[in-house]
């Protein structure tokens, strides 16, 4: 078998690329060049757990990253700079050399790849994957403003002369490797917790949840009682169902083992059918009335600036996340909106303010998130990480799911890498 690939001769990167996804269940991806993603769709839309590292730079194309954007199963991140690795990893084989994930690479220009598949490579694909790890770990999620921002100065600089590189780094933000001589200063603390809600939002909770409404809506795994309410909240209903009913104790959830898509596929598949056709399908009465609420109070950013004390405990205890902290409080329901505003000093106004900054507020959502949860003058007392994912999901469903406990929970059960609480 070719160990070296060259595109000369039939000898074809590309070629040797495809036959080791084929066999792979684990995909690792880097190369600061991106212009073809045909390839990585096919490898997700056959089920590949797909982790993708680009360079944004005037020679990737924000269009096919558009096209690969939100795909479940598929995690992309990105670097600006000082970002030159290529490497391939399928599993335990690794192919590293002068690809880039382009036509060129893949087919048509003279390049120098080797593959790692033999048992004495061992060390040498250890040492590959750390370094994939690293590069990983340095990279920033792609979210919708950073590739818009990326789409809009790409776009930009195409059509003048100049340090394009230079211009898109402005546009994204600078963000490199780590590099033991170069920038080896440990990130702030508000970094790194910017970086981790990116992760658990864009690469946990909301590919997760996207995959199981998939599997619900193409199975026609629908409850009547539910029309109008959306494809979010549907799948939040089936979600909280599969928490009540299959999910007994925190063991059962803490305990189950990360699947395969097609495992995780046959155990929705399984509950899906049997919530459609369930005679208790743990949906409340009320709930499109919850719903309701949710939108009197929240649905714009005028109408939270109208908002007396009543309204905006009534609209937040329509969500689940926080009325499920009535546990927590003496003479349950009735006595939460007391405790709300007492953790609150009684600050309606303050509390506006985080509220419409939260949903409506200017840049990143997850930066408006962390907002919310850690900086001082948006902190709010009995509003956790929960609360603020349900309400903002329930509010803008097409940019983040109606996350709580329950769904976290269930999505574990199910086999993803999530975290349940």
């Amino acid at each position: 078998m070719r160990r070296v690939f060259t595109n000369a001769s039939r000898n074809f990167v590309g070629s040797a690329f495809d036959n080791r996804v084929r066999n792979a269940r684990n995909v690792l991806l880097a190369a600061p060049y991106f212009t073809d993603g045909a390839r990585i769709l096919a490898a997700v839309q056959a089920g590949r757990s797909v982790r993708l590292i680009v360079g944004l730079n005037s020679a990737t194309s924000p269009f096919e990253l558009e096209k690969l954007h939100h795909l479940p199963g598929l995690s992309i991140r990105f670097l600006t700079s000082r970002f030159h690795a290529k490497i391939f990893i399928f599993d335990d084989i690794a192919m590293v050399g002068s690809s880039n994930l382009t036509d060129g690479g893949m087919m048509s220009n003279r390049e120098a790849v080797v593959c790692l598949d033999r048992a004495e490579d061992s060390d040498a694909i250890d040492e590959v994957k750390q370094l994939f790890r690293d590069l990983w770990e340095s990279a920033a999620v792609l979210t919708d403003e950073k590739l818009a921002a990326f789409k809009s100065s790409w776009t930009m600089v195409r059509r003048k002369y100049g340090d394009a590189d230079a211009e898109i780094e402005a546009a994204v933000g600078k963000n490199q490797p780590a590099n033991i001589s170069v920038d080896s200063r440990s990130p702030s603390r508000e970094r790194i917790f910017l970086e981790d809600l990116r992760q658990l939002v864009y690469e946990q909770y909301r590919p997760a949840f996207s995959e199981v409404e998939g599997i619900l809506v193409a199975n026609h795994f629908r409850r009547p009682e539910l029309a109008g309410a959306g494809l979010a909240n549907e799948t939040n209903r089936f979600l909280n169902w599969l928490r009540l009913t299959r999910v007994a104790g925190d063991d059962a959830w803490r305990d189950a083992p990360l699947r395969a898509p097609e495992q995780r596929r046959a155990i929705v598949i399984e509950a899906g059918q049997a919530w459609r056709d369930a005679e208790q399908s743990r949906v409340p009465d009320d709930y499109l009335d919850w719903l309701g609420r949710v939108d009197a109070a929240f649905g714009s950013a005028e109408r939270i600036a109208g908002l007396s004390p009543e309204e905006i405990a009534d609209g937040l205890t329509a969500l689940h996340a926080f009325a499920e902290q009535l546990r927590f409080t003496k003479g349950g329901l009735s006595n939460l909106p007391t405790a709300f505003w007492t953790a609150n000093g009684g600050d309606a106004a303050r509390v506006r303010k985080t509220l419409a900054h939260l949903l409506y507020g200017d840049g990143d959502f997850i930066e408006r998130l962390h907002d919310a949860l850690y900086l001082p003058r948006y902190e709010l007392g009995l509003f956790g990480r929960f609360c603020a994912l349900e309400l903002f999901g329930t509010v803008h469903p097409e940019r983040c799911p109606p996350m709580n406990g329950r769904m976290a929970k269930a999505l574990r059960f199910i086999g993803f890498d999530v975290p349940g609480g």
